[in-house]
């Protein structure tokens, strides 16, 4: 609410304050491409600020991600998800590099992180540890999404296609999994 406040009391900055609930939708559970919107801040604002901006937006909606699942996950009827053959084999998997994992999955765009949010919350990886790897995964990222955004005059037109497209595939790759996991029930006879 005050970013929004924010961008309406100063004007010159109002693309910079949108960028907090913007990444707050691109980094919740309900995910927004927003790297258009990185790269686009870089052309218009001092790279530091845009990191910034984005990496402290991140850690806020991040603390708020883990409270959330560790919620959910702790309820009963998650048990069949916790105790799942895949969860405990990718459990121990990530036990093997906790850190280095979270910080892969917050700066590759080709690597989602959500799993991640889950193994870290069923792991108990602890919240300073998990936001550490955000810092530096996600900040990494921002920085070199804004040093791109400055480097090559790229028009927000195309920024906005790109990122439309890439919102077409997620849906279109989500609704492809759902798909080819409803499998019709078989009726007795």
């Amino acid at each position: 609410m005050a970013a929004l406040l924010g961008a309406q009391h100063w004007p010159e900055w109002s693309r910079l304050h949108l960028l907090v609930p913007y990444t707050f939708v691109g980094n919740s559970l309900a995910p927004l491409p927003y790297d258009g919107a990185v790269i686009y801040l870089g052309a218009h604002y001092a790279l530091w600020l845009v990191v910034l901006v984005a990496v402290l937006s991140t850690m806020l909606i991040e603390a708020w991600n883990m409270e959330l699942l560790a919620r959910l996950l702790s309820r009963e009827g998650t048990l069949p998800f916790r105790t799942h053959r895949f969860t405990q084999l990718s459990l121990r998997w990530y036990r093997k590099a906790p850190f280095w994992s979270l910080v892969a999955t917050c700066v590759l765009p080709i690597v989602p992180h959500y799993p991640m949010r889950f193994l870290a919350v069923l792991a108990g990886y602890p919240l300073w540890k998990y936001q550490l790897s955000v810092v530096l995964g996600r900040g990494a990222r921002y920085a070199a999404l804004a040093g791109l955004g400055f480097a090559v005059p790229i028009p927000g037109h195309w920024i906005v296609l790109v990122s439309l497209l890439l919102l077409a595939l997620g849906f279109r790759g989500v609704k492809r999994m759902n798909r080819g996991s409803a499998q019709p029930v078989a009726e007795e006879a």
